[in-house]
């Protein structure tokens, strides 16, 4: 009933920009042109404004049967899939579910940590994250899993040698599955807590003029805030602003990771390079990931894959030391 209100409050206001802009295209006097024009503009900015107002409420507008706080939304034992995104998939068969929930932009953390995974947020207003939770044994989590990989997304397992994760980045979402083991439910093996944000970084273009990868997603936002790595003085992490700075000419690091790449892409970006007039100094490709070095104009690169956090790794200095660590 919410979402209906909301969707007649957004047509009717479509219907009175329409009006503004009729009444804008009739003849006037020429003394009153400049104030008509005026009036007119004013008026869609007032309508304009009205209607993001209401297409954003609607979009915030909690399905019936849910609850809210100061640190976000919930339904419990309900795997709400109208409200959840397309890169959730149905719910299992054989799963008991525990809750679906919704952290918008003016939800707060509890603990204070703005992060979704390996996604890092300045604040509560950057970001908003969809989840659910729900207790499962194995052949119910390969099956969501196998599920969300239809979806379309790509990634896989990461295994901080404690907790046990997947990592799916695509169509424009990063998803994060934590599988621990099940407390207080004696028929499941496990405890699931799946989240999801659309909230991603826009990706750097280049550096110094040199591309960068168009692949995967970056923990934070290199374009916003940046550092590279001073080693004239000891270690100090510098700011660079990647849209106008140049690297400095010696004893530097810079670095970025994307995360939800594959082995591919590093080979791939080693190969751009290349095409670029850059010369290898050594590559390998082994079980645990694409290696390669290379070198132009005193600048060394180094593309490498790290299979166990699924993340592209690529650096530049003007001392191959300075990468190999």
């Amino acid at each position: 009933m919410k979402k209906l209100l909301a969707i007649l409050l957004a047509a009717m206001m479509l219907f009175s920009l329409a009006a503004c802009g009729g009444d804008a295209d009739k003849p006037s006097d020429s003394k009153t042109d400049d104030s008509a024009a005026s009036q007119t503009e004013s008026k869609g900015d007032v309508n304009l404004s009205d209607l993001d107002s209401a297409l954003s409420q609607l979009e915030q507008l909690l399905p019936d049967g849910w609850d809210e706080n100061n640190y976000g939304a919930y339904i419990y034992n309900v795997w709400d899939s109208e409200f959840l995104p397309d890169c959730f998939p149905e719910a299992p068969e054989g799963i008991k579910v525990d809750q679906t929930t919704f952290k918008d932009y003016e939800h707060d953390r509890m603990n204070g940590s703005y992060a979704v995974g390996p996604l890092s947020y300045d604040s509560k207003e950057d970001y908003r994250e969809y989840g659910v939770s729900f207790y499962a044994n194995r052949e119910h989590i390969d099956a969501f899993i196998a599920a969300v990989e239809a979806n379309g997304m790509k990634g896989g397992l990461f295994d901080d040698g404690e907790w046990t994760f997947y990592n799916y980045f695509g169509n424009g979402w990063f998803m994060e599955i934590f599988i621990r083991s099940s407390i207080g439910e004696e028929d499941y093996e496990y405890t699931v807590s799946v989240s999801a944000t659309d909230s991603l970084f826009e990706l750097p273009q280049a550096i110094d003029g040199i591309p960068l990868p168009q692949c995967g997603m970056t923990d934070s936002d290199y374009n916003e805030n940046y550092t590279i790595q001073d080693f004239t003085n000891g270690y100090e992490d510098v700011d660079f602003d990647l849209g106008n700075d140049e690297l400095p000419e010696e004893n530097y690091a810079a670095w970025f990771e994307y995360y939800c790449a594959t082995n591919q892409d590093a080979m791939d970006y080693a190969t751009e390079l290349k095409d670029l007039g850059w010369e290898v100094e050594w590559e390998s490709n082994e079980e645990n990931g694409y290696r390669c070095a290379l070198k132009k104009d005193g600048v060394y690169a180094v593309s490498n894959y790290m299979a166990d956090d699924q993340a592209l790794q690529v650096g530049f200095s003007d001392m191959i030391e300075n990468l190999s660590y």
